[in-house]
């Protein structure tokens, strides 16, 4: 696993083996996500909702993010992150990790902090996507304009949905046994 772009391109990342908790993101997966974010990456605040050994979150910060909030509530997983981050040496006024599951995160949330961009990368099996938008929207965690990227198994048959208008999913794509769903939320005028 490494960095693809950016001020930390090439640059290799600690990972916990893959299992069906945690499977690392495939460099083709990551590649074609970011050239879809590349836009709005400038100076994001992102949050990596089961963010594993760290990878989106890392590479959202490599591309020009300029914070991001790590959840993961397995402990080796989270370690992996704080030693990514630390061999980079990415400054600690650019990240948080918080060691909690997602969904007691999302409500119990009670930040300021609103959030440009959100990785959702739970494990497969997971029935957390489900109900995910609707976490989020509770959660208050999103800007106004806000972008969404779930990672899931191309087979899954869950749909994502939300019972909170100006959700809309803008793109899908598939890589193997990886799908990717692109969900955007705009503010209404």
């Amino acid at each position: 696993m490494r960095v693809i772009a950016g001020k930390y391109k090439r640059r290799n990342l600690v990972t916990t083996e893959g299992n069906e908790i945690t499977r690392p993101t495939s460099d083709r997966v990551k590649e074609s996500v970011f050239n879809i974010l590349s836009d709005e990456l400038l100076n994001a605040k992102v949050l990596d909702l089961f963010s594993g050994s760290g990878s989106l979150g890392i590479e959202s910060l490599s591309r020009g993010a300029n914070f991001v909030t790590f959840v993961e509530k397995n402990i080796e997983p989270a370690n992996c992150i704080q030693v990514n981050l630390n061999g980079l040496k990415v400054p600690e006024n650019e990240y948080s990790i918080i060691k909690l599951d997602v969904t007691k995160f999302l409500t119990s949330y009670s930040s300021q902090e609103k959030y440009d961009i959100i990785f959702a990368d739970p494990p497969y099996k997971s029935p957390w996507y489900a109900n995910s938008l609707d976490e989020i929207e509770n959660a208050n965690v999103c800007n106004k304009n806000c972008t969404v990227i779930f990672e899931m198994p191309k087979d899954l048959k869950i749909s994502i949905q939300s019972k909170f208008k100006g959700w809309s999913k803008d793109d899908e794509r598939i890589y193997g046994k990886t799908k990717i769903e692109i969900w955007r939320k705009r503010e209404e005028a």
